[in-house]
């Protein structure tokens, strides 16, 4: 780990994250987390007040029927941030999750982001589910600490996406949870969930990992679409200041 990524989790910690929270997070960093909590320089920002998103989508086998349908409503929702009067303060880092995490893209202005398609949303594998959410926080803590160690203030949002369980992971749900009470105790974290199947099963899954707000859709395209609309809606309004964070109305401003 390099000494700037230390210094980082260092400076979490004195901001609010306890010791047991940066000790997971330092020793899940590898390679390709390390990529994952880097993103736009900060002198190329326009602005002093940024929204960051990192959004976690299932890529495993049992999601072959929606691809299309992800892809299509991912695209679309980058569309609406892009064409919002707050495109200029959103960044948006998308990480996939089979039988391991593999990231996208780390944090990139939301006008910046490339559409997924079938070569870069490719399926497979099974449910890793903790292991993802736990790269998607190492990002964003560091990520958003360095950020605010240059003045800038930050909102921050954590959004999964799934049809199931999770399966693979190396992390527990206990560990998770470990990081998400942390975060949300600094008021500038939201925590979502969107859950593919019966509401009670996902509701579940969610408190198990810490994630307050929940909201479960139909396996569909036009289910799909609607959570991820209003995903956009609510990331735009989070960075207007007419959600805040820690209030649970994410999904019901």
């Amino acid at each position: 780990m390099s000494s700037n990524l230390r210094s980082l989790f260092k400076n979490s910690q004195q901001n609010g994250m306890s010791q047991q929270s940066v000790d997971l997070l330092v020793q899940n960093l590898d390679g390709q987390t390390g990529l994952g909590c880097v993103g736009a320089q900060v002198d190329d920002l326009n602005t002093d007040d940024v929204t960051l998103l990192v959004i976690l989508i299932d890529a495993s086998g049992s999601m072959s029927s929606v691809q299309q349908d992800v892809i299509d409503a991912f695209n679309q929702m980058c569309r609406a941030l892009a064409d919002s009067k707050a495109s200029d303060s959103i960044l948006v880092s998308a990480w996939t999750f089979d039988d391991q995490p593999k990231l996208l893209f780390g944090y990139t202005p939301v006008d910046s982001v490339k559409d997924l398609d079938t070569t870069t949303y490719t399926l497979g594998g099974s449910t890793a589910l903790y292991d993802g959410v736990m790269n998607g926080f190492t990002g964003v803590v560091a990520y958003g600490q360095d950020l605010r160690n240059n003045g800038i203030r930050t909102r921050s949002i954590v959004v999964v996406i799934t049809d199931g369980g999770d399966n693979a992971s190396g992390h527990s749900a206990a560990s998770v949870k470990t990081v998400a009470d942390d975060l949300i105790r600094q008021e500038y974290y939201t925590l979502a969930f969107v859950g593919m199947g019966d509401s009670s099963y996902f509701t579940g899954v969610a408190a198990q990992m810490g994630f307050p707000e929940v909201l479960t859709v139909k396996q569909s395209a036009s289910d799909i679409r609607r959570a991820l609309n209003m995903i956009s809606g609510s990331v735009i309004r989070t960075s207007q200041g007419q959600i805040n964070p820690g209030t649970n109305t994410f999904f019901n401003p």
